[in-house]
């Protein structure tokens, strides 16, 4: 059911009810508030009565027993419910019952009764109410009733009151309802049919705001805020898979262009052999980066660990073990400033690989001679390892990028460098970033004082919640 129908029909009941319970309340509180009033009136008139009789009885002040007095009517009572006087126009039986009787001689009883009244009463059933006290006689009690018309006239007008006012209340709830809910409801609609017409491309506008500074405003500046990030991240997602596409185009299209030339009649053995060569190089960097593509691909989908307690130190020491041949090619230098025994927490294998990844930048951009230095450091709460090279260090518009997909220095973006160090994917200090995002940890990217960049590896000792990550570029040198 519609929320512009469901509200209206929720609130309509809600208000049958207020005015329901509300009408009862009311109504109680009238009639018993009359009934009060009219329970005074019959108690000053027991008063005067019974004066009459401590005063030596009816006959001795000039009027008739028990005269009816606005419109009033007296019988007194033996406690045993024998009539002794009563008024002109009530019937000879008791207004008392015995019980009744015995009852009031211990205290004042006030009861709704029908009384009969013969021809001087007007006759007929009343509905009436009865007041009866003890007097000053042992063993007599007095009953003084009257009509409860006046009471009964007051509820019924107030009832049939209430109802017509109930059912008009009603008659504007419904649609009154309807109408604001109907109202308040109009920018949710609006931002849906706005929401349903966006297209996936689509990166301005959003959803109508709208003036008033309540829940859907906040919520339409939420939709909107989502929406842009949606928005952002398909960009960056499109952004990759072009990247990814040329990444890959430029190695096959030398495949290509190799072999077309290896099919060439009159090939020598030489130029065959430098051809494979070629290919060899080319399909070793498909690999690498095909190899990369499935490392991030798994990290966004699914990050699993396989988290253990491990030596941080062993771990540093294997890295720079695997990284020597490349750095002696180099004639780099590689030195590692470690404490023994640095436990850490975490999964040994991604850590060894983001550590492996900064080793090959590091060894990658520095010059002939250069020294790379290594830093592992543990304490109570966090694992920290560094890679410093003595390189050109980071430009200051790549820091911010630096953990980018695809993102790689102005002298790093072509194939080869100006040294003739091969240059890479931009896809090695993405994959620092996502190893460091699934242990809960930060990677930070600075330049050092005078020349050369480093990048530190921090995370947490304990096991990571996995929502903490903070990457970020330091520009201070």
């Amino acid at each position: 059911m519609p929320i512009r129908v469901r509200l209206p029909l929720l609130f309509t009941a809600a208000t049958l009810v207020l005015l329901t319970v509300g009408g009862f309340l009311f109504i109680s509180q009238l009639r018993s508030g009359l009934q009060h009033n009219l329970d005074v009136t019959l108690r000053s008139r027991a008063d005067t009565l019974i004066t009459q009789l401590g005063n030596g009885g009816f006959q001795d002040s000039g009027q008739a027993p028990l005269a009816p007095s606005l419109g009033t009517y007296a019988q007194v009572l033996t406690t045993h419910g024998v009539v002794l006087e009563s008024s002109d126009g009530l019937s000879t039986t008791p207004l008392l019952t015995p019980a009744q009787a015995a009852a009031s001689a211990k205290a004042p009883l006030a009861v709704d009764k029908t009384v009969t009244l013969n021809a001087a009463g007007q006759g007929g059933p009343d509905a009436m109410r009865m007041y009866a006290t003890p007097t000053d006689q042992p063993g007599v009690v007095i009953a003084v009733v009257t009509s409860r018309d006046t009471i009964d006239q007051a509820v019924a007008r107030s009832s049939q009151q209430l109802l017509i006012l109930g059912a008009i209340a009603l008659l504007l709830a419904g649609p009154g309802s309807w109408l604001l809910t109907r109202a308040a409801l109009r920018p949710v609609e609006r931002m849906r049919t706005q929401a349903a017409d966006l297209q996936e491309d689509a990166t301005a506008g959003g959803l109508a705001v709208p003036r008033t500074r309540d829940e859907i405003f906040r919520l339409a500046e939420t939709l909107n805020g989502l929406l842009s990030r949606l928005h952002a991240a398909l960009r960056h997602e499109r952004a990759f898979v072009a990247d990814a596409g040329h990444e890959l185009r430029t190695p096959l299209t030398v495949l290509q262009g190799e072999l077309e030339l290896a099919r060439r009649p009159g090939r020598t053995r030489a130029e065959l052999a430098a051809t494979v060569d070629v290919a060899a190089e080319e399909t070793d960097r498909l690999v690498r980066l095909a190899e990369d593509l499935l490392v991030l691909g798994r990290d966004s989908e699914s990050p699993a660990l396989r988290s253990r307690p491990f030596d941080l130190t062993e771990l540093a020491e294997a890295a720079i073990h695997a990284a020597s041949s490349s750095a002696a090619a180099r004639d780099v230098k590689i030195a590692l400033s470690a404490p023994t025994g640095s436990t850490a927490f975490g999964d040994p294998d991604r850590i060894r690989q983001a550590v492996d990844n900064l080793l090959t930048n590091a060894v990658r951009h520095s010059p002939s001679g250069a020294t790379v230095a290594v830093g592992v450091e543990t304490d109570e709460q966090h694992a920290q390892v560094t890679v410093t090279d003595q390189g050109a260090g980071f430009a200051p518009d790549f820091i911010p990028i630096a953990f980018e997909r695809f993102t790689r220095a102005d002298q790093a973006r072509s194939r080869t460098t100006v040294a003739g160090v091969p240059g890479g994917s931009g896809l090695g200090l993405a994959i620092v970033r996502s190893v460091m995002v699934t242990h809960g940890g930060s990677a930070v990217a600075a330049n050092v004082n005078g020349s050369g960049a480093r990048v530190t590896l921090r995370w947490p000792v304990g096991r990571p919640d996995g929502d903490s990550a903070n990457l970020i570029g330091d520009t201070s040198r």
